[in-house]
């Protein structure tokens, strides 16, 4: 089963996240795709496929 998580980050902050995102799920990770809304902030959905069904 595949799941998304949302992480809400600044522009400088983006690197960090994903490297979180990175060692936390591993191999795990499908994709990552990053938004920025109209305030500047920006929002990361990670997809990951769970280990348990």
């Amino acid at each position: 089963m595949r799941i998304t998580v949302k992480r809400k980050a600044f522009l400088e902050e983006i690197p960090r996240v994903v490297e979180e995102l990175v060692k936390e799920y591993g191999v795990l990770l499908k994709s990552v795709t990053i938004e920025e809304d109209e305030k500047g902030c920006y929002t990361i959905w990670a997809t990951y496929e769970s280990s348990t069904s």
